[in-house]
């Protein structure tokens, strides 16, 4: 039996965000709200002081990081790959080494393949894998429950942009607690993470 992951903690834990590139927008049901998780999520740990490690696949072919995530990822640069797990990239390795964390919150596309074989990849290395299920998606509903499914299978911790973020204060007390509170109060209501796996 796996042991349970713990709760995630500001100096332990790094936001990985997989793929988020401009061709895929025309493809993903529901694109709006799924962007709206995905950009709370990186603002809220912005606030929090949790480091972002951003990837892209191929981006000669399917683009670059979206804009709408600009302002929240000033400052980072997206690491290129051609593997589809981010952790394919050497680059991402070393990053997650100079960082030391060992819970890595995931979030982006597409969960059944450059997401699914990145979380593979962080619990292959003895990391704790918490995935933002409101937060990761597919072209279609069947790839996206099959993507979790098989990450569920190998360990990973399920979780979500409010879940997350409020786990990381761990308390009303936070100084970052209305900020994070008035983040996830804007988020789409209608938007549900389609997990039933």
């Amino acid at each position: 039996m796996r042991p349970v992951p713990d709760r995630l903690e500001p100096d332990r834990a790094l936001l990985l965000v997989v793929d988020v590139q401009e061709k895929f927008r025309p493809h993903i049901d529901g694109w709006q709200p799924f962007i709206a998780h995905v950009d709370a999520l990186v603002r809220g740990c912005v606030a929090l002081d949790v480091p972002i490690i951003v990837t892209e696949q191929y981006p000669q072919g399917l683009g670059h990081t979206i804009a709408e995530l600009s302002e929240g990822l000033a400052g980072i640069t997206p690491i290129e790959k051609r593997a589809f797990s981010s952790l394919g990239a050497p680059e991402t390795l070393a990053q997650l080494e100079q960082y030391g964390r060992d819970q890595i919150i995931v979030c982006g596309l597409e969960a059944h393949v450059c997401v699914q074989q990145s979380v593979a990849d962080v619990l292959r290395g003895g990391r704790e894998a918490h995935v933002a299920l409101d937060a990761i998606a597919s072209r279609t509903s069947s790839s996206r429950e099959i993507g979790v499914r098989r990450m569920r299978a190998a360990g990973m911790a399920p979780s979500g942009v409010e879940l997350a973020l409020f786990e990381l204060m761990a308390s009303a007390d936070h100084p970052q607690f209305k900020a994070i509170s008035a983040l996830v109060r804007g988020l789409p209501q209608s938007f549900t993470a389609g997990d039933s796996a």
